[in-house]
Order: structure tokens, then sequence, then C-alpha cells
């Protein structure tokens, strides 16, 4: 029998789940402030291009699968972080917006 059997804890929230929402929280807002400015989207772009989350690849070797499956989490985080702010498609298009 297992905590979580017990539903005791079902309406407890861990203080570090709470201290990761007010992190990407932080993150979001930092991610919708470099989305208003040019370079801001262009170094997300970059940052995304950089860990591979456009590019399919197969290698052989395993040692590179890891490594790349690892970037690919870093830049999918990225990613969803600019969904998030409401960012992303101005980020993937390279749209130049008003008033910059």
């Amino acid at each position: 029998m297992s905590v979580s059997d017990i539903g005791y804890f079902d309406d407890y929230e861990s203080p570090d789940i709470k201290q990761d929402e007010n992190q990407r929280s932080m993150l979001v807002n930092a991610i919708q402030l470099m989305g208003k400015e040019y370079v801001g989207r262009e170094f997300l772009r970059w940052l995304m291009e950089k860990t591979k989350v456009f590019e399919q690849e197969f290698p052989k070797d395993l040692t590179l699968v890891a490594w790349n499956a690892g970037l690919r989490t870093v830049g999918l985080e990225i990613l969803s972080l600019c969904s998030e702010a409401n960012v992303l498609q101005h980020v993937l298009t390279k749209e130049v917006v008003e008033n910059e």
C-alpha cells in the first residue's frame, strides 16, 4: 500500500509545485518580453534551431541519439513557453511587427 492509495494527500499541494508554477510564470513573462522585439524573437528561433526542434535525424550512434533527445527536450520546452506566452506564431514566421 502506498500513500497515493490512501487518498489522504490528494488535496495537498507541495511547496515545490507552487515554486515550479511561479518559476514557469516568470519564464513565460520573460518570453513575452523577448517576443515583443525582433531580436528577441530571432534569439528564440535560434535556440529552437540549435536544439534541433525542427530536424529529424536517425543516427546510428546511441550516444548521439541520447544527446539529441536531450537537446530536443530543452527546445520543446522553449517552444511550449512561447506558445503559453502567445508569441509562437511570431517566432516561427519571422514576421515583422509594426512599431518595432
